[in-house]
């Protein structure tokens, strides 16, 4: 006979090899199992036949098959949920290692100011500055190209620095930078905030200033007079406009840098993935553009009203981005 216990040791010595490592292999091996012992019992070969029915045997048979199925599946399914948490948490390790100082800040102080914090952001980023400050580079660059040419008109190099000189103006428009003292309230996150967009603001400035004072007060009365100047004169021209080219490039890289502040407080505002919520009042905040997971806690019922207004962001599997306020006949989503 053949009628092994899969709980035996014998029946258990594969397990090492890999018996449950595929269940296909586990369902296979179980078949093979089950239909040799049926046949056992109802041909008796190998000894004389048991004093039970095969539907018996067929029936104790088929619940140790099942037993073991359970078994296999519920370690491959605890196995695959275990791998799974782990890809989480590694996803989750590596978006906070990208966070900056302001995501450290309480999540519910976060939450709380997140508006106004946006608000600071787009008053120091009211267009794309750093694009702002490459277009004025090769506004200058078109500009000395200009000079090299002695067909072009005088008319035509005073409307390059016009153009120049509006660009400038245009880039300058950006907030007096503003550090009010540290107070002992939740408002100090705002004043950190407003800190960090307000150093790279202010380096842009003084580099933007500095282009200004150059054009206005040297590379403008240059040109003004170039028509009656001697021809070597020129070379001076162009020497003051690769001063400008310069100054301007290194203007770029604080633009870069305030665009850097503007992102860390966007995401200091919008990405509350694996963040403890469950203390913050949520009344009358805009929860609009909130990126969140599984392992962000909602206070009360807010999450299942936050889950009813969400949407998958498509950043990364299991991330949800609130689309909408939370109401009643708001979209359902997954998460």
């Amino acid at each position: 006979m053949t009628d092994r216990d899969p709980r035996s040791p014998e029946a258990g010595a594969g397990r090492d090899d890999g018996l449950f490592d595929g269940l296909d292999a586990l369902l296979a091996r179980a078949h093979e199992r089950l239909g040799t012992a049926v046949t056992d019992r109802i041909t008796a070969q190998g000894g004389p036949p048991e004093l039970r029915s095969p539907d018996l045997a067929l029936d104790r048979l088929l619940a140790a098959a099942h037993r073991s199925v359970g078994t296999a599946v519920t370690r491959r399914r605890s196995r695959e949920t275990r791998a799974a948490l782990d890809r989480r948490d590694l996803a989750l390790e590596a978006r906070l290692a990208k966070r900056g100082p302001l995501s450290g800040r309480p999540s519910p102080v976060r939450v709380k100011y997140r508006q106004q914090a946006l608000r600071l952001a787009h008053r120091y980023w009211p267009t794309d500055l750093a694009q702002g400050m490459r277009a004025a580079v090769h506004t200058v660059q078109s500009l000395s190209e200009l000079l090299e040419d002695s067909s072009q008109s005088a008319a035509r190099v005073e409307s390059v620095v016009d153009q120049l000189r509006e660009q400038l103006r245009q880039l300058s428009r950006l907030p007096k930078p503003h550090r009010s003292p540290v107070t002992l309230t939740g408002l100090d996150y705002l004043v950190a905030v407003e800190s960090t967009l307000a150093g790279p603001a202010d380096r842009l400035l003084q580099d933007l200033h500095r282009v200004q004072q150059l054009l206005d007060e040297v590379l403008g009365p240059a040109i003004a007079t170039l028509g009656t100047s001697p021809p070597g004169y020129l070379y001076g021209v162009d020497a003051v406009a690769q001063d400008l080219i310069d100054d301007l490039t290194q203007g770029c890289d604080q633009a870069d840098a305030l665009a850097r502040a503007v992102a860390e407080v966007e995401r200091a505002s919008t990405d509350f993935v694996g963040a403890d919520l469950s203390s913050a009042r949520l009344d009358g905040v805009l929860l609009e553009g909130i990126l969140w997971d599984a392992t962000t806690a909602w206070p009360g019922e807010w999450e299942t009203l936050v889950r009813r207004a969400s949407l998958p962001s498509g950043e990364d599997v299991g991330i949800l981005v609130v689309a909408a306020e939370p109401c009643d006949h708001a979209i359902h989503a997954e998460a």
